[in-house]
């Protein structure tokens, strides 16, 4: 409860992250509806749609989930992050609502642009969006979508440098780094990827924007390239800001503290800066025009990339388990112990599950000989969604479980329908990637909406990736949205913050012994380790044995 006693939170400060989550969470809601039309076409046994909505629910999903959901729930992290988290008021609150609306009608221009048929996937390929019309608002969206990060992210620099009183001092600023918490200090590590991209991505698609209305020239491998590269920063950021978010909620679930340095974490976000950019080569192993070295080089550094977060999950897991140990509870015993009916610590403990599972199959797809014949099969989306709509957004959800109540001074409605929500959303992903994953190496394509023949084993795993996994994860989501929703609208009003949160508050543990060893902590990551290993060695077996060997 110490936590929620330091936590104070202003009107102006309220109002601005309500609208952000706010918001966030209806383009959640329309992202869903793109995902069951999705599902009613492509599950084999439904398809009751015609491809055509396929290709325009597919494109829906990918931009409204992938691109605007997270870019408005991590804003509002980051705002967070800046000001409740040190107790400082934003530097200019206006320049922060100029941002939300400007992300607003970011999210409306797409909104739009998909409705009017714009079948462009998210990544809006040149030169083949010519066929669509209004593809230049599709690209004007993305340009004013990063327009207004830009803003909120000016906005949250000037108020880190208006809480150094003296700005030129070594000193002050070593101290201030050292007193700000963890999740503080991973969203100003963000920063330093972050910017790098809000430039090129209004860099790339600007020009894409003059293009499509027929000004300028751009050339396709160009536009490739450097869409990769705005793609692969925002793809880890994601992993960043999770990983940020679950030190806060530890604490607020579990009352855990670090038991190394609070520098040693925060060192470890100065490594996806050091590791993210650079490994954006293996995005391109598919490029016949990349020279073999470079792609060994790009795959040998991808191996690199997911260190930063393998250490956070360790020292995460750690801050765990030697609070639990400091109570009392046995080598394994605690882990029954744990607030597992808490809908927040859920949200965080499957988050990281499914990421792992994510990660496995990532590190597989990213090696040079594989990424060929596995990328644009049906493994790629089996992947991804652990990782995004399960490591990433999972363990958002599990902070907006305590951050709407808070903001909007009200329960949590429906709290016992909350805390199955996390497992079953894990379970859901879980089983749809698993499946997926079989109908890929099967040869089921990535997008595609049908005509594949069904005489072979391909629709038995469809259907139950698609089918059962697929349909589950859009329960799981309808379930979180309508929480959400009720508490808003029939949620208990409160005075406190600590009534907001009540059945979700940190279990009172006793510390009666001092503990700061953390081995079972070391367990997920040694089994990641040699799950990599394991997997990769299935799959090259599983490929050599094909009739076309790889060489």
């Amino acid at each position: 409860m110490a936590l929620w006693q330091e936590i104070k939170i202003g009107s102006e400060d309220k109002r601005l992250l309500a609208a952000f989550a706010g918001t966030g969470l209806v383009i959640m809601g329309i992202g869903g509806v793109f995902a069951l039309l999705m599902l009613l076409v492509r599950t084999p046994a439904l398809s009751v749609l015609s491809s055509n909505v396929y290709y325009q629910a597919l494109t829906g999903h990918g931009i409204m989930m992938f691109i605007f959901w997270i870019g408005f729930i991590q804003t509002a992290f980051l705002l967070a992050a800046g000001t409740v988290l040190i107790k400082r008021k934003l530097w200019s609150y206006e320049l922060g609502w100029v941002g939300f609306g400007i992300m607003t009608l970011a999210a409306i221009l797409a909104l739009i642009a998909i409705l009017l048929g714009t079948n462009i996937t998210y990544n809006a390929p040149i030169p083949l969006v010519e066929q669509y019309p209004a593809s230049w608002l599709a690209y004007l969206s993305f340009v004013t979508l990063a327009l207004g990060m830009g803003l909120v992210v000016v906005d949250f620099i000037a108020t880190i440098l208006s809480a150094v009183e003296r700005k030129l001092s070594l000193k002050a600023w070593a101290s201030f780094f050292k007193e700000i918490p963890i999740s503080t200090f991973a969203a100003i590590a963000s920063l330093f990827i972050a910017v790098p991209g809000l430039i090129a991505a209004i860099k790339i698609f600007g020009f894409a924007f003059l293009w499509s209305l027929g000004i300028g020239e751009i050339l396709p491998g160009a536009f490739r390239m450097n869409w990769h590269i705005v793609f692969h920063i925002y793809h880890y950021l994601p992993a960043l800001a999770l990983v940020g978010v679950a030190y806060l909620l530890v604490e607020a679930t579990a009352d855990a503290k670090s038991v190394y340095a609070k520098q040693v974490a925060k060192a470890l976000f100065l490594l996806y800066p050091f590791f993210v950019p650079p490994t954006f080569i293996y995005h391109l192993l598919m490029d016949p025009n990349l020279p073999y070295n470079v792609k060994f080089v790009g795959t040998t550094l991808s191996l690199l990339v997911g260190v930063p977060t393998v250490l956070h999950v360790f020292v995460i897991l750690g801050m765990l388990e030697a609070r639990m140990r400091q109570a009392g509870y046995g080598f394994f015993s605690w882990l029954k112990h744990l607030p597992w009916g808490n809908p927040a610590f859920g949200s965080m403990i499957m988050g990281m599950v499914t990421l792992f599972w994510g990660g496995l199959l990532a590190y597989v797809l990213i090696q040079e000989q594989l990424s060929p014949m596995l990328h644009n099969t049906f493994v790629v989306p089996a992947y991804i969604h652990p990782m995004a709509a399960g490591g990433a957004n999972i363990t958002y959800m599990g902070a907006l479980y305590y951050g709407l109540p808070v903001l909007l001074g009200r329960r949590l409605w429906g709290l016992r329908l909350a805390r199955l929500q996390p497992y079953l959303m894990g379970a859901a992903l879980l089983i749809m990637s698993t499946f997926g994953v079989i109908g890929g190496l099967g040869g089921v394509p990535r997008r595609y909406a049908g005509g594949l023949d069904a005489s072979g084993s391909w629709p038995i795993w469809m259907n139950l990736s698609l089918g059962i996994g697929g349909i589950l994860a859009v329960i799981a989501g309808v379930t979180f949205v309508l929480i959400m929703v009720m508490t808003v609208i029939a949620g208990k009003k409160v005075a406190t913050i600590e009534e907001s949160i009540k059945g979700m508050e940190a279990p009172p543990l006793p510390s009666k012994v001092a503990y700061n060893r953390t081995p079972v902590a070391l367990i997920p990551s040694s089994v990641f380790i040699l799950g990599i290993v394991i997997l990769t060695l299935l799959a090259f077996g599983y490929f050599w044995g094909m009739p076309i060997q790889m060489r």
